[in-house]
């Protein structure tokens, strides 16, 4: 069984069709990538899946269960979890309650479990140590980590990453890459990033990229296979990415 399932998917804003037929599955502990231009439809896809969108047409079934119609947050207390582009920490809370409030309203736990759940998660992503400090004192790449961490501290089947790597240092995103691969390696969490320029990234990272234009996959495969494609390079790279 598929642990996500999205069956010809098709989300209308007035007269435009933001996603039109989009089909996408994944399997537990697969990196999947998804690319395009900006208004190719990769955030709407995202919202659909995790219930901020209900679709006009198609569906969405995770672990064998059709979730089209379940909001957010019943979405969230099966394992879908998000991981947003801009992070909005509570600043004036420590890094360690951040992580407990995301722990209790996504993971369901109670205020022992969340405060274990929460510790747990930042010694993963390597903030710990920053725990007791205010999350408005935390940098740029820091406040991404945080972010990771309240996801990661519901306990995810799935993770949904919104441009995580976007302004981060060539040895950021290494770094980015090597703890998500860490996350499928050693946890099975599946995750589903949208990468709009860091094809290296994209390389490194995912087992398969899907490539959206239009609100349509016009590609998918392995990172070669995906990102050499003719239709790829002519309406999205432009040139090979190498």
């Amino acid at each position: 069984m598929k642990l996500l399932l999205v069956e010809n998917v098709v989300k209308k804003f007035g007269g435009l069709r933001a996603l039109d037929g989009v089909s996408l599955e994944i399997d537990r502990g697969e990196f999947v990538a998804v690319v395009g231009p900006n208004g190719s439809g990769k955030t709407t896809l995202l919202n659909v899946i995790n219930g901020v969108y209900k679709p006009d047409e198609g569906r969405v079934l995770f672990e064998g269960r059709d979730v089209t119609k379940l909001p957010a947050y019943k979405r969230a207390a099966l394992g879908i979890a998000r991981a947003f582009q801009v992070p909005r920490p509570f600043p004036d809370l420590t890094v360690l309650e951040n992580v407990v409030v995301g722990a209790i309203f996504n993971g369901g736990y109670d205020k022992r479990r969340a405060f274990e759940a929460a510790e747990e998660a930042l010694r993963y992503v390597k903030l710990y140590e920053k725990r007791n400090q205010l999350a408005g004192k935390l940098t740029f790449n820091e406040l991404r980590l945080l972010e990771l961490a309240r996801a990661l501290a519901s306990n995810p089947k799935l993770l949904l990453m919104d441009e995580v790597m976007a302004g981060l240092s060539p040895t950021e995103i290494d770094e980015m890459v090597r703890l998500v691969k860490r996350l499928a390696e050693e946890r099975g969490i599946a995750a589903i990033s949208l990468v709009e320029h860091r094809m290296r990234a994209v390389a490194q990272l995912a087992h398969r990229v899907v490539v959206m234009h239009q609100g349509r996959v016009i590609a998918e495969g392995p990172p070669e296979k995906a990102l050499n494609d003719p239709r790829v390079i002519e309406v999205y790279l432009g040139k090979s990415w190498r």
